[in-house]
Order: C-alpha cells, then sequence, then structure tokens
C-alpha cells in the first residue's frame, strides 16, 4: 500500500508540475520570461511522472518479472575479477557522500566567484536529494536482490538506489556549475557539451555498477536516475529564474547558470 501511495504521488506531483508550466505560459508569467525555464519545469515535470510510472510498475511485481529479474541474472553470468573490481571502486567513489560532495565544492566554487545565490540553491539541491533517498526509501521497503547474488553489504531498502539519485543530481549540477563558470570563455559550448556528457556517462555507470554487484534492481537505479535528474533541473531552474530577476533588479549574481539567453 506504501509502494502505491507512492507512486500515485509521484505521478500527481508531476502532472502538476507540467500543468503549472503549462498555466505559466498562458499567463507569460516568470518562467515564461526566462528563456529555458518553460522548457526545464516541463522537463522536471515528466521525470517526476516517469518516476511515479516505475514505482508503480513495482508495485505491480509481474509487470517487472520480465524485466528486472533476467537483467540481474545476466549481470551475475557475466562477472569477472577484473570488472568486479572495477564495479566495486565506481561503487565506492560514486558513492552518495562522494557524488553529493561533488555538487557541494562546486558549490564553494560558485560563491567564491560571486554566485552566492546559485551555491546556496546547489548545497540546498544536496541535502533534498539525501531526504529524498531516505523518506522514499522508508514509504517503499522494496526488498533488495537476494543475497546470494550481492558482491556488498547493503541494509537499507532498495528502491530508489541512492548511488544513481545522488549520481544524476550531484555531477548534473557539478556540471551546470562547470558551464556558469565557463561563461564568457573562447570554448564556452566545448565545455558545456564536455560537462554534460562526463556526468551522464558517469551516472550512467554509477548506476550500472549497483546492478552488476547485486544491490539494486534495475528498476531501483532508474527511479534513482529519473528523481536525482528531476532535482537537478529544479534546481538549475530556479537559479535561472532568481538570476533573471536579479538582471532586472539591476542585482549582483546575474551571470544565468547554463549560459546566457539565446539570441533572438
Amino acid at each position: 500500500m506504501a509502494l502505491d501511495a507512492t507512486a500515485v504521488a509521484l505521478m500527481v506531483l508531476g502532472v502538476l508540475i507540467a500543468l503549472a508550466a503549462l498555466a505559466d505560459r498562458l499567463a507569460g508569467g516568470a518562467l515564461a520570461a526566462v528563456p529555458g525555464a518553460l522548457r526545464d519545469t516541463t522537463v522536471v515535470g515528466v521525470l517526476v511522472l516517469a518516476a511515479g510510472v516505475v514505482f508503480a510498475l513495482v508495485a505491480a511485481d509481474e509487470a517487472l518479472a520480465a524485466a528486472d529479474s533476467p537483467v540481474l541474472a545476466w549481470a551475475v553470468a557475466h562477472r569477472t575479477p577484473g570488472l568486479t573490481t572495477t564495479a566495486e571502486l565506481v561503487s565506492l567513489i560514486g558513492g552518495t557522500v562522494g557524488t553529493g560532495g561533488l555538487a557541494v565544492v562546486a558549490a564553494v566554487v560558485l560563491f567564491a566567484r560571486g554566485h552566492r545565490r546559485t551555491a546556496v540553491i546547489w548545497v540546498a539541491g544536496v541535502a533534498a536529494g539525501s531526504l529524498t533517498i531516505r523518506l522514499v526509501k522508508l514509504a517503499v521497503e522494496r526488498p533488495r536482490p537476494p543475497v546470494g547474488t550481492r558482491l556488498a553489504v547493503e541494509t537499507s531498502a532498495s528502491l530508489p538506489s541512492g548511488h544513481s539519485l545522488m549520481a544524476a543530481l550531484g555531477l548534473g549540477l557539478t556540471a551546470a556549475a562547470v558551464g556558469a563558470l565557463a561563461v564568457g570563455s573562447r570554448h564556452e559550448r566545448a565545455v558545456r557539451l564536455v560537462a554534460v556528457v562526463v556526468a551522464v556517462v558517469l551516472a550512467g555507470v554509477i548506476g550500472a555498477s549497483r546492478v552488476y554487484l547485486g544491490v539494486h534492481w534495475t528498476t531501483d537505479v532508474v527511479a534513482g536516475w529519473l528523481l536525482g535528474a528531476a532535482l537537478a533541473t529544479t534546481c538549475v531552474t530556479l537559479a535561472r529564474v532568481l538570476d533573471a530577476r536579479a538582471r532586472i533588479g539591476d542585482a549582483p549574481d546575474a551571470t544565468p547558470v547554463g549560459g546566457p539567453p539565446p539570441a533572438e
């Protein structure tokens, strides 16, 4: 029942966010006035809705019997000493402390460079991600894969994958920070593209390592990615909107996260 309630709550939240973005567009509000903010808010709604769908599918175990178990079985069958060592190292470095801490370091750099408001949003985002992991795990209480398949010791619930959520969130915020600091440089676009690609690849590898180690089902990882990406996008969008308001009021810290608005 708790799992069903969580799924419904996420799906409803996703729909409400998307509707709020649509209402803002029709009313010509704050989001519509900031380039990219309306689009990103809609993306947040879609990501949260998709996470809700994953939770709903998990609630009906038979719907995932043909997806989660075969993927885990394939990973177990293809284990090698070298891959196991690599997966353990990736999982250790890419833990919630590692990726969340990286975002906090990025926030410190942003703060030192004058992006104080954005730095606070980054730290708040990491805190929100950590809280989300704990609350959702408590609410859902999904069992982890069988002990016999695990190569690591884990005691908390399985859904969502905390590693995957914080990887998407922490690495996403770090990539956004790199993009913001590169504004005005000769290779701004290349730097931003590389930062995003590296963040996506690393988040993918971290999530995959958790399935390989047998401590998470694939849907745990997917749900973590979706929720982490939604939180990261929310932080970036909030920073953009506040930066736009600051520019209108001639306030400091006016460089938009993600770069200047596109030319008309």
